[in-house]
């Protein structure tokens, strides 16, 4: 039976972005004093599109990022920075990392990745020009190594996701 763990964004970071928001829109109207059709103008044709934009890769994005362990393997979902399926048959070895403690898999450089107040999703150069995909919510994480690359996932559920990868991996 299949598993799925979700990697959401911080519920305070999209509620202080949501304050920002609100914040530019009142500045912006206070000080545009010339009249309500420009202060309109301007908080549709800039404010909106920003907002939504950011909205988008706040929310939208990692809330669709899921880690599925099934008997197959993990199928890896995090568009658009990061998506594997990885059949058990592949797998090397895992085993528990700290992103900040653990010096080998320091990030070096970003291939394809997105990183925001802890949340991380894509394809990064770890220690030795290794690659390793990430997709994480938080610094401890579970490393599966594969003979290709390294998978550092991180769900917000950690032990239960840890649980079911016993249990169905190799």
């Amino acid at each position: 039976m299949a598993a799925t763990f979700k990697i959401p964004m911080s519920k305070m970071v999209l509620t202080l972005f949501l304050i920002a928001v609100a914040a530019v829109a009142g500045v912006v109207t206070w000080s545009f004093r010339s009249g309500l059709t420009w202060t309109g103008i301007c908080l549709i044709a800039v404010a909106g599109p920003l907002a939504v934009f950011y909205w988008y890769m706040l929310y939208i994005t990692p809330k669709r990022a899921a880690i599925t362990v099934a008997e197959e393997g993990i199928l890896l979902a995090a568009p658009p920075f990061a998506s594997a399926v990885i059949p058990w048959a592949s797998v090397v070895k895992t085993f528990p990392v700290n992103l900040v403690l653990d010096d080998d898999f320091a990030i070096t450089k970003a291939v394809k990745h997105m990183s925001f107040a802890g949340y991380k999703s894509g394809v990064v150069k770890i220690k030795d020009n290794r690659e390793a995909v990430i997709v994480t919510n938080r610094r401890d994480v579970l490393c599966i190594q594969t003979e290709d690359r390294y998978y550092l996932l991180g769900p917000s559920d950690l032990s239960g996701f840890i649980k079911e990868v016993e249990k169905a991996g190799p």
